[in-house]
């Protein structure tokens, strides 16, 4: 597998449009209600679709210009010449909660009440690691591998490449987990703190709110840590938690 199979990180758009690519095949099979919060294809036809696309790179081509601590790594498939798997690790130096929670916005979203949703659903996602993460931190903020090319290690790759870097800037890391990819985040000796079910209940809930709660609420999902060098090896015993070792000073 490692002759054919190699890490590289992106540094030109072409590499991140391919990976993006990667990213709208993954969350297609199976399809994850996740996809349409990111990346809404406001329409019905091929040509709807490939709008959504090319807004999404060129969206994520400009934050990862724009964020220094953004870094995007691919798994390059040397016999099909093709990316087949990719991870956004974010090394934050120093507290990225500084200035406090952040509130996430979907201008990606018309305005109205999906856009409104959306945000109710990022935000929910993001509170826990904004307000327990207040240090210098490794984050893991996307994770996707081609459909064809899953069960091959290709996981494994982009979590080594992350957890190698973050160890060596002695950073502990975070992420948020689906069920699905929880088992391989494990193995990296991550251990999840809580399970975050979504609130889309809403007293005045239109029929437009209603519909995006029926078709985009994801299932619940697993905040995950992972202590300094990995330490405790998922038998944390003396380790402190994240809520433990309060805010950079």
């Amino acid at each position: 597998m490692s002759e054919r199979y190699s890490v590289r990180e992106a540094e030109t758009r072409k590499e991140l449009d391919d990976i993006m690519d990667v990213i709208w095949a993954a969350n297609y099979t199976p399809y994850e209600p996740f996809v349409q919060l990111f990346f809404p294809i406001l329409g019905f036809t091929t040509a709807h679709r490939e709008a959504a696309i090319a807004e999404s790179k060129e969206r994520f081509w400009v934050q990862h210009q724009a964020d220094d601590s953004s870094h995007w790594f691919y798994v390059f498939d040397t016999v099909t010449g093709k990316s087949v798997g990719c991870a956004q690790w974010v090394f934050s130096r120093s507290n990225p909660f500084a200035a406090g929670t952040p509130k996430l916005t979907a201008p990606w979203w018309p305005e109205g009440e999906c856009q409104r949703f959306c945000e109710s659903i990022l935000n929910q996602v993001y509170k826990p690691r904004a307000s327990w993460m207040t240090r210098p931190h490794c984050a893991l903020n996307w994770m996707a591998v081609h459909p064809s090319h899953r069960l091959r290690g290709i996981g494994s790759l982009l979590m080594n490449v992350g957890i190698l870097r973050a160890d060596e800037l002695d950073l502990e890391c975070w992420l948020e987990a689906s069920s699905m990819g929880k088992s391989l985040y494990e193995r990296f000796k991550f251990q999840a703190l809580l399970k975050i079910a979504f609130d889309n209940e809403r007293p005045d809930a239109t029929d437009e709110w209603r519909k995006c709660a029926h078709e985009m609420t994801p299932p619940p999902i697993f905040a995950m840590w992972r202590p300094k060098q990995g330490r405790g090896g998922g038998d944390w015993g003396e380790v402190k938690l994240p809520w433990e070792l309060g805010s950079e000073k």
